[in-house]
């Protein structure tokens, strides 16, 4: 029921940016606008999903911008340059995203490597490899595949494209997170790693399959985003991993781990966008970093001090739960679970 407060806060958050965008210009509410920030909601959820997985788990991933533009690059370089159909091309970028999960997953987990120190190499070598792909230059597809375009132009139902890749990857990962003894080890492992590991969970294996997972909704990203634009460009994605992050947090993800729902990072990345998109329709886009970064801090701030006035109130024990000693380590990860799940 505390994350369900937390999630109605942001989402009030959310909805007040909306209004006060739709008062300062009306073209906020036209139908093309909303279509189009429907579009980048469901973009940005996408990655933000398997961000928010790893979070949860008690872990970072600082490479899921460079995954989704190495994954678009590849698409298009392939299909322009390599001989490769579209859907090979599609399949074997994917596949590039999954290789780089599973080593990346296999690294932290079994080595015992920091996920910070690791994602990061991560993002610049990524980064690196499009770069030398490319040549520095755009890939575009120069109007071939319309087909394949129209995953990221296009609308199906009177919905972009992107939304009902996304309403899928929410249904699957609400489903594997709120349902499944993944999603309850992903809780435990990030409220207690160790007390975790002494009940039993396989915290390696567990770990792992975070990072894949989000490298794979990372790749996806990066396919529907090289059909929207539809030219690759090694600066795609960039900062893309922060906005992940900001969508998760906002949505309330905790950095320490074992907090946060699939339903409050869609709500964490309606307010980026929305944001993002009020700057720009007021006329003062320089500020978007600015006003984004405000915002984020804001809400952020606003719902750490609604959370220490619940707790000095007597209606939280988190704090309590937290304190208590890792030798008790079924009750830890029992605790975590609870709270992961309210």
């Amino acid at each position: 029921m505390k994350a369900f407060k937390k999630e109605l806060t942001m989402f009030a958050v959310m909805v007040a940016l909306a209004i006060v965008t739709a008062v300062l210009n009306p073209l906020f509410l036209g139908g093309d606008n909303l279509r189009n920030n429907i579009r980048h909601i469901s973009l940005i959820s996408l990655f933000a999903l398997g961000e928010a997985m790893v979070i949860i788990a008690g872990g970072i991933d600082l490479s899921i911008g460079s995954i989704i533009c190495v994954t678009a690059v590849t698409t298009s370089y392939l299909a322009m340059y390599a001989g490769f159909g579209i859907g090979a091309a599609v399949a074997s970028a994917l596949g590039i995203a999954l290789v780089v999960g599973i080593a990346q997953g296999a690294i932290i987990a079994r080595m015992g490597i920091p996920p910070f120190v690791v994602t990061l190499g991560s993002m610049l070598l990524l980064r690196g490899v499009a770069e030398v792909l490319t040549g520095g230059s755009d890939v575009g597809f120069q109007g071939r595949f319309p087909g394949f375009r129209t995953l990221g132009e296009g609308t199906a139902l009177g919905l972009p494209v992107p939304f009902w890749f996304a309403a899928a990857a929410i249904a699957i990962v609400a489903f594997l997170m709120h349902r499944t003894l993944y999603g309850r080890y992903c809780y435990a492992i990030g409220s207690n790693a160790e007390a975790a590991r002494l009940s039993g969970i396989p915290v390696v294996r567990i770990r792992l399959l975070t990072f894949v997972g989000a490298a794979a909704l990372s790749g996806v990203a990066g396919m529907l985003y090289v059909a929207y634009l539809p030219t690759a460009t090694p600066s795609l994605g960039n900062a893309f991993e922060l906005h992940a992050v900001a969508a998760a947090v906002l949505g309330g993800c905790s950095l320490q781990g074992g907090k946060g729902t699939v339903f409050g990072v869609m709500i964490g990345a309606g307010i980026l966008q929305i944001t993002f998109n009020a700057v720009n329709l007021v006329g003062q886009s320089l500020w978007q970093n600015v006003v984004a970064g405000g915002v984020i801090l804001t809400a952020v701030i606003v719902d750490k001090l609604f959370e220490k006035s619940r707790t000095f109130g007597g209606g939280g024990g988190d704090g309590l739960r937290r304190a208590q000693p890792p030798a008790a380590a079924a009750p830890a990860t029992t605790a975590a679970v609870t709270e992961g799940q309210s």
